[in-house]
């Protein structure tokens, strides 16, 4: 069998066995399956501007950012609202209702920037519906006007110890979740128009389309502060109001009741807008050559991968008795950008041809393990390392070379959400959260959740390709 020099055999038999130039033959002949690896094939890339993503998500993120290292992020948002199908109107009259709150609610520890920075959030009543779909450079100056604010709250994030500081226990570990609500009040006219709009038309509440016809939902930004961008992982209406009931003793009384009837969630509108200027230290390692990946709506890689090369070598390793393919790897050193307010590192990396951007997040799609691939950053070897192995595999098993086209992938961070799956139940967690065991994959969304940014070490990113014989046998 002849064997290119450039080629590393590696013999696998119940452990693995190293070798060189000298003892291929020897190998080759005494091992009990035959495997050709080859990882000679070089990538290049760049960062390419990626400041207009699709944004929607049910997190969102607030706050305003300066940063020598990272830049200027400045992100609000706009959202609509899922009303719930029933509100209790038994004993409650439109008179009974006190007030209505929004609720902001974070877990602690979910922010970039300076904790005790004192910053004040304004909301106001959007008065029309939000398009779609919508992007991270939205601007709602034409769907709100000033004289519509409906509050406003005052916060910083020393956070326990506080009233406002809540807690959850985890189902999965059973550790305690805090959170901190950052809490507006609203108009009590706005709490009694939603009960009137429920009594005079429950259709409404059984639509979320139709609701947003009635509400179109809010605008929350930064009127004061900055020093600090805050994750959000829910926002939701809570109504007080009071209600008229009986005791055990058959009594008349009258109870204090909230009820939260509003909510975001996947099936309305939620969209950060953002606007992120990068520091003048990042444009300078670009215009260098330097691949930076920097979120959200920041940088992404566009990397020029050799699929037509690693085809043909596939193909004349055929030519050599080397028929099947039993893997292609491709790994991404990564190394953290340090910088004064702990901007980390993207969890998550997408790896995806560029013609398939656009359709996959507005299609909201997973990967598919053939066009498109993700990966969590692995801290041992340090590197965002993916398996792309359908993605050679059908330009062999269609017979045809790539084109140019076939060797423009993109590399883009991204948020990760799971089910995890215990003995107890199932519940939704995003990529802050961590990954967990028994876990499924159940969305990817543009990397939203908080600042991060990477540089890639291109020059040393590696493919490596692994072909065996057919046959097995000795």
């Amino acid at each position: 069998m002849k064997i290119n020099k450039l080629m590393l055999c590696i013999a696998v038999t119940v452990a693995t066995i190293a070798c060189d130039d000298n003892n291929i033959g020897k190998t080759i002949a005494e091992a009990d399956s035959h495997l050709v690896v080859d990882s000679t094939f070089t990538i290049t890339g760049q960062s390419v501007n990626n400041s207009k993503i699709n944004s929607r998500s049910i997190t969102q993120i607030l706050g305003v950012i300066d940063s020598p290292d990272y830049g200027t992020l400045n992100s609000d948002y706009v959202t609509e609202f899922m009303p719930v199908s029933v509100i209790d109107t038994t004993g409650v009259s439109v008179n009974d209702i006190d007030s209505i709150r929004m609720s902001m609610v974070m877990q602690m520890g979910a922010y970039s920037g300076d904790s005790i920075a004192p910053m004040r959030v304004n909301v106001y009543r959007l008065n029309k519906n939000l398009p779609y779909p919508i992007y991270s450079d939205f601007d709602p100056k034409d769907y709100y006007s000033e004289k519509d604010l409906l509050g406003a709250s005052s916060y910083a994030l020393t956070m326990l110890n506080q009233e406002d500081t809540l807690f959850l226990k985890d189902s999965y570990t059973g550790k305690k979740i805090y959170y901190r609500e950052i809490s507006v009040k609203l108009p009590t006219k706005l709490a009694k128009d939603l009960y009137n709009l429920y009594k005079e038309e429950p259709e409404a509440y059984k639509d979320p389309e139709l609701f947003a016809k009635k509400f179109p939902g809010v605008y929350a930004t930064t009127s004061f502060g900055r020093g600090r961008v805050i994750q959000i992982g829910g926002t939701q209406l809570n109504l007080y109001y009071k209600k008229h009931t009986k005791t055990d003793a058959d009594k008349d009384t009258i109870i204090s009741r909230v009820s939260s009837y509003y909510g975001t969630t996947p099936e309305v509108i939620t969209n950060n807008n953002i606007r992120l200027k990068p520091a003048k230290a990042i444009e300078d390692k670009i215009a260098k050559g330097e691949v930076i990946i920097q979120a959200p709506a920041g940088y992404n890689a566009k990397i020029k991968f050799p699929t037509k090369e690693i085809v043909s070598k596939i193909n004349q390793m055929k030519t050599e008795g080397l028929t099947v393919l039993n893997s292609v790897k491709v790994s991404f050193p990564a190394t953290e950008i340090e910088n004064s307010n702990k901007i980390g590192m993207p969890k998550y990396l997408l790896f995806i041809r560029e013609s398939k951007v656009d359709e996959f997040f507005s299609k909201v799609k997973l990967p598919d393990n053939k066009d498109s691939f993700y990966a969590s950053y692995n801290s041992n070897t340090k590197s965002y390392d993916f398996s792309i192995r359908a993605f050679i595999k059908q330009f062999l098993d269609d017979n045809k070379l790539p084109t140019d086209e076939d060797e423009n992938l993109i590399l883009l961070p991204v948020d990760a959400g799971f089910e995890v799956q215990n003995n107890s139940s199932n519940y939704y967690y995003s990529n802050y959260y961590g990954n967990q065991p028994n876990n499924i994959l159940i969305s990817i969304t543009p990397q939203i959740t908080l600042p991060t940014m990477t540089q890639l070490d291109i020059k040393k990113a590696k493919i490596i390709v692994t072909c065996s014989k057919k046959d097995f046998s000795k």
